[in-house]
Formats: structure tokens, sequence, C-alpha cells
């Protein structure tokens, strides 16, 4: 499910604030809070989240040249403790650098120095929750959805195999383990075959049995690690007890 998520830059004197679209690829400048206290500050905080219908917020943290943390990041960490006692869940990031790209951004808009010192703040919190939204967007796994190919026959099925087209018209054979229903909807539970895999190591593919626009079955790969663990683990359920029902 797409969620805005916020962004923070926290500093001693001010917190500047951004936000993400509801699709997490384009972080906004927000506003930049005054600090009033972690009380004040982890409210003012807690409601902007509630604005925008999140409970994710990003923070920067300040790491030293050699990567290690010192004094000021401790404080963002018993800052982000704050935050968390009020529902919220805080990723960090890197922030290195981040004013000075910030103040970079503002110099190359043209923007006078008397005005860059307001919006410097809430710019190096987009900084660091863009920089946070791209790793998270490189780090996850592609999407792909499969057809049946036209090679498929009722015998090679019955041999627990299953044979797709991938969406770049490939045939990918797959070991069919188990059709799990989850919530009222339907998911395959398959192992990719290949020539040398050890079948002991082979990895689960999980996929949710849909249509396309003209009706046809399809099969597409999960995104939501969330509905993926539950999936996996009613599997695994009832792979157990299939085992105990062989053992009786």
């Amino acid at each position: 499910m797409n969620e805005h998520i916020v962004g923070i830059d926290v500093g001693d004197v001010r917190i500047g604030i951004a936000v993400s679209d509801a699709s997490r690829l384009i972080a906004t400048p927000l506003e930049v809070l005054t600090r009033k206290g972690w009380g004040p500050d982890s409210r003012a905080i807690a409601d902007i989240c509630r604005r925008y219908d999140t409970a994710l917020v990003v923070s920067g943290l300040p790491r030293n040249m050699d990567g290690s943390e010192g004094f000021q990041a401790q404080k963002v960490r018993e800052f982000a403790a704050q935050l968390e006692k009020c529902g919220l869940t805080v990723y960090y990031q890197d922030e290195r650098l981040t004013t000075v790209t910030a103040d970079q951004a503002l110099l190359s808009s043209g923007m006078r120095r008397e005005k860059r010192k307001g919006h410097v703040d809430k710019v190096a919190a987009a900084v660091i929750l863009q920089t946070w939204l791209d790793a998270q967007s490189a780090a996850a796994p592609e999407r792909r959805s499969y057809t049946m190919s036209e090679n498929q026959t009722p015998e090679y099925e019955d041999n627990g195999l299953l044979t797709l087209l991938d969406d770049d018209g490939n045939e990918v054979v797959f070991e069919h383990l188990a059709t799990v229903e989850y919530e009222g909807e339907y998911y395959l539970c398959l192992g990719e075959v290949t020539e040398d895999e050890d079948r002991e190591d082979q990895a689960v593919v999980l996929m949710r049995i849909d249509e396309d626009e003209d009706g046809n079955e399809i099969y597409t790969t999960l995104e939501d690690e969330e509905l993926g663990e539950a999936v996996f683990q009613k599997f695994m359920e009832e792979l157990d007890a299939a085992g105990e029902e062989d053992e009786d």
C-alpha cells in the first residue's frame, strides 16, 4: 500500500521537515520547526504525520566523516526515541554533507543568502528523504507477471512443474509447491527450477493469481513485504500440517 513518509533534519535550534508523495518517488520540502523541547517538538511532528496519514519518519543521522557516530548522532537517536513513543516508526539516513548540498541547491536557484537561512533546513530534510527513497527503490525487487505457457500440458503439470512465460516472453519452469488461500485471494508457492539448483536451498517464489485486462489468468510476484511474509507463514503452517498428517 502506498503511503507518505515524513523526512526530518534534526538540529539544535530548528528541525527541517519534508514529505514524500504517496508513491514514494519524490521528496518535497515542507516547513521548518523552531525547537521548543522534546515534548512539543515530537508532538508537532506527530501532528504532521497525522496530517499526511502516515506513521513513518526518516531522520537524518549526523555521522562523523569516518562513518562513526558522535554526540550529535546520539542526540538525534534520543529524539527519535521520543517520536517512537508517539507511535511513529523512525528510519535513519546518513546525512553527511546534506546541509552543504541543500545550501548549494538554494544558491544555484538564485536565492539570496538571508533567505537561504530560513529554507536550508527543510531542503536538507528533503535531500535526506530523497536519498532514502532512492536507496529503497534501488533495493526493491522487480515486480514481474507471468502467464501460462502455450506449451503447458496436463501431464507436465502433474509432475509438479509449471512452465510460465515472463514479461519478456521467456519460458520459466517452476516447481509447484502449494496453492495458498489468504484473506480471500489465492497465491502460488513456487520454486524456480534450474539445471544445477540444489532443491534444499531452493527459494520460494510467491505469486498472486490475478487477471489481466482481457480476463486471462496471470501470476504476479508480490511487492508488499508484509503480505509476502503473511502468505509465506500460511504456506509454512500448511506444510507443517501436511507433514503431521503424513506421520499419522
